[in-house]
């Protein structure tokens, strides 16, 4: 590739047990109150730790619970104000104190025979409330009419309201706009039948849901301003979506080497000026280069390049630095 070479600068690095499997996990990588975490799962313990606001440090600190049903996939956990952790499974949310004790569950229906399905929670920007994504009611034929989201109370647990969405038996991810944003996005992954993407925000009438974009993948990192990049699943483009502006595509075809895509499914922000994916010569390469891109025009920037090659996952985090790990070790750079 003929892009200029800049080189990664290392900031810190942390041992972090489990943090290879997390990535492949839709709440591994969640945005919550203003700040990235990492939510891992090792040894039956589940820990949510902190990504540090200082860029000399990986994690500010951990939070441990012991995790109630280890050999069970599909659940999803999300860090609460007040050191508390909600825990979304396919028949049930809970609310965790920071102490391990139950604050209050609400259980919900199941998806009958679709374990690839997953429900997913978060609190309300405002921390008054939790959405919950999980299965809706049924219809006289027996078929799903649409997953729902509920708002729940975050003290009690009270059903506050509930939207009945257009996606069904889906697996479901929250994420939050780095700018302070009312709204959460919510993606919702229905396999072959594409991705949905909606923007919901709590009001006082309940809940406001709307489609969002051209969203069809489930590879979305969040940016200022409400803007989106998309990665395709099959890594042969990238999109930047944003309400108001016209979509930008970048075909990997244009800018990489013949055959090459775009792969680690883990697009973000650096920064509010770049954008950094990650490519390879095949989807499951296990290393990769990394590349930065103009956060507007998608326009290829720079090839990173750091001390020994690095792998296929890159977690920006929106500050001029981002996460990379070596097996359980966590890197964090900057450019130099």
């Amino acid at each position: 590739m003929n892009h200029p070479r800049v080189p990664a600068r290392l900031l810190a690095s942390e041992l972090v047990p489990g943090v290879a499997e997390a990535l492949g996990n839709l709440d591994g990588w969640p945005r919550r109150d203003g700040a990235h975490w990492l939510v891992t799962r090792h040894e039956g313990t589940i820990t949510l730790g902190k990504v540090d606001a200082d860029p000399s440090r990986v994690l500010a600190d951990r939070a441990t619970w012991p995790d109630p049903d280890p050999d069970t996939s599909g659940t999803y956990c999300s860090p609460l104000p007040g050191g508390a952790m909600a825990l979304s499974g396919r028949e049930a949310v809970t609310v965790y104190e920071a102490d391990g004790t139950v604050r209050w569950e609400h259980r919900h229906r199941d998806w009958e025979h679709s374990p690839e399905s997953n429900a997913a929670c978060a609190p309300d920007p405002a921390g008054r409330v939790l959405l919950a994504a999980m299965a809706g009611p049924l219809g006289a034929d027996g078929l799903s009419k649409g997953d729902i989201c509920r708002a729940l109370d975050l003290a009690t647990g009270e059903v506050l309201s509930e939207h009945l969405l257009p996606s069904r038996v889906a697996a479901y991810e929250f994420q939050e706009f780095p700018d302070a944003r009312p709204e959460v996005l919510l993606t919702a992954s229905m396999g072959q039948d594409g991705t949905l993407c909606f923007l919901i925000t709590r009001t006082a009438d309940g809940l406001d849901v709307r489609a969002t974009g051209t969203v069809t993948e489930a590879c979305v990192g969040v940016g200022p301003e409400g803007a989106l990049v998309i990665q395709d699943i099959g890594g042969g483009y990238l999109t930047r979506t944003q309400d108001g502006t016209d979509d930008v595509l970048l075909e990997a075809g244009d800018v990489l080497p013949e055959e090459w895509m775009f792969v680690g499914y883990t697009p973000g922000f650096v920064d509010d000026k770049r954008i950094l994916v990650v490519t390879a010569e095949e989807q499951w390469a296990e290393e990769g280069t990394h590349l930065l891109l103009d956060a507007r025009t998608l326009r290829p920037l720079a090839e990173l390049t750091y001390p020994q090659t690095p792998g296929v996952s890159a977690m920006p985090l929106g500050d001029g630095t981002w996460l990379t790990h070596d097996e359980d070790t966590v890197q964090r750079w900057t450019t130099a």
